[in-house]
């Protein structure tokens, strides 16, 4: 009888003792779910904070490019036209300096006609009204202006891509634009842009190139991580390829369902 006591009570200990270890393995486990759910909060936080600051940098940063382009077409412009009307009437009291103020009324026309462009260039209402082909087209006749490069622009139609979207597409194309004239030293651009099912845009050029890894690496390189961070902001991805001596390739495109994970 004793014995049986005795064997009852070492069950019964031991299923408590089995039964608060369980307890504890459970109050550590719902804790450690707790702090993970926790963490998964702020990094998520985080990240939304971080978009959130980047939406409202490119919000701020296209209105005062737009500003920019407003004042130089309306402002600037009308001051340079005002200039050129002076000029014409300068021409009708002086005849015997016609030849000079015709070559300085030649020169003025031009750089009334490059702000206007640039203007154009820099609001982004023209996105909407006239699409971003047509702005891209604006850029291409200007760098054709320059007398520097033979540039082949091929584009089937206009992509289906928000405003916002066609805006930073147009900047990056800015971009790289400016980044070839400024560091390529070749003498060909291809541009070419697809807006058949996903949006596609290819900008190639014959130019020096360069170490793409190593230039990531360097604070050199921060305007073509820029490029990347602005891109992935509106769902697109670019790609960069360079090699020294044969030129660099940037491509821009939609996201594709599979590469959103």
């Amino acid at each position: 009888m004793l014995a049986n006591e005795i064997g009852v009570t070492i069950i019964v200990s031991t299923m408590m003792f089995l039964l608060l270890i369980a307890g504890v393995i459970i109050v550590v486990f719902i804790s450690n779910r707790r702090n993970t759910n926790q963490e998964m909060k702020m990094v998520q936080m985080q990240i939304d904070y971080e978009k959130e600051l980047r939406t409202v940098q490119h919000e701020v940063q296209e209105q005062v490019l737009v500003n920019v382009g407003r004042e130089l077409h309306d402002n600037i412009g009308q001051l340079l036209t005002s200039m050129n009307l002076q000029l014409e009437r300068h021409k009708v009291v002086n005849p015997g300096s016609g030849t000079l103020l015709q070559a300085m009324g030649g020169t003025l026309s031009d750089t009334i006609q490059e702000v206007k462009r640039l203007g154009k260039s820099l609001n982004s209402d023209l996105f909407d009204t006239q699409g971003l082909i047509h702005t891209m087209q604006l850029e291409v006749d200007r760098l054709r202006q320059l007398n520097r490069y033979q540039v082949l622009w091929e584009y089937d139609m206009e992509p289906n891509l928000n405003t916002d979207q066609k805006v930073i597409v147009f900047r990056i194309f800015q971009e790289i634009l400016n980044n070839i004239i400024k560091h390529a030293s070749g003498g060909n651009i291809h541009i070419n842009l697809s807006g058949k099912n996903n949006f596609r845009m290819v900008l190639s050029d014959d130019g020096k190139g360069f170490d793409r890894d190593e230039m990531m690496r360097s604070p050199k390189g921060s305007g073509l991580k820029n490029m990347v961070k602005r891109a992935e902001l509106a769902k697109l991805v670019c790609r960069i390829d360079s090699v020294i001596g044969k030129g660099t390739t940037f491509t821009l495109e939609q996201i594709k369902n599979n590469e959103l994970k």
